[in-house]
């Protein structure tokens, strides 16, 4: 048994399918430059259908093209949920190959917090950006977001867990991934938004996650506190 087990591990390792668990607080993901074949895999804590989300994170970018931030697909949507930034006022919201896009008023340069919601009962979205609540839309009403989901940070899925455009690769930070099977009220997004330990995703927990950096993508100590 110790053989086979050993065995087991020699191919995970040299297939790349090794999935490390740590607290990130302290750390961002680093995408250094523009890339088809940078990206980190999430492996979240459930994957049951999900009628209601919210996903919140951190990012930091001078790119002025399109680029993903967050993508997850399953066999049957590649799009079944895509947070994507078209230009810098610009977020798409994707549910279940459905799209919606915010405008917001052009930011200062430095790091951006994101948190996006969708209720199935309702429709409803509600994008949140450094803690400010855009006008509300609804998109995919009735919908389930489906099961064997691939969660992948910095690049779109055009196929189940691949198919990857240059051009839509993310290059610069993300930190402080969090998600969660339902939607965060006023008072859970702004402990979401100063990284409380207070508030950690039920899906994906930034301070246990397991993960898997593939291309050039690296983990980096955080270079200043901007939560505080």
């Amino acid at each position: 048994m110790e053989r086979i087990s050993l065995c087991c591990l020699f191919f995970m390792m040299i297939s790349g399918t090794m999935t490390s668990t740590a607290d990130l607080n302290k750390n961002v993901v680093l995408f250094p430059k523009e890339s088809s074949t940078s990206y980190v895999i999430l492996k979240p804590q459930a994957t049951s259908s999900l009628t209601s989300f919210t996903v919140c994170l951190n990012y930091y970018t001078v790119l002025t093209r399109d680029y993903s931030l967050l993508s997850i697909a399953n066999p049957e949507k590649f799009n079944d949920i895509l947070i994507y930034i078209t230009n810098s006022t610009a977020y798409s919201v994707t549910v279940g190959d459905e799209e919606i896009v915010f405008t917001a008023p052009e930011s200062p340069l430095g790091w951006k917090h994101i948190c996006t919601s969708w209720k199935s009962s309702t429709g409803v979205v509600t994008q949140w950006i450094n803690g400010k609540p855009l006008p509300r839309k609804t998109l995919k009403k009735g919908y389930s977001v489906g099961t064997q989901p691939i969660i992948i940070l910095g690049q779109d899925q055009d196929s189940y867990g691949g198919s990857f455009d240059i051009k839509q690769s993310c290059v610069g930070e993300i930190a402080d991934v969090q998600m969660w099977n339902f939607v965060l009220s006023p008072n859970e997004i702004q402990l979401a938004l100063v990284n409380s330990y207070l508030i950690q995703g039920n899906i994906l927990n930034w301070r246990s996650l397991d993960y898997n950096l593939k291309g050039d993508a690296i983990i980096e100590a955080k270079l200043e506190d901007y939560t505080s």
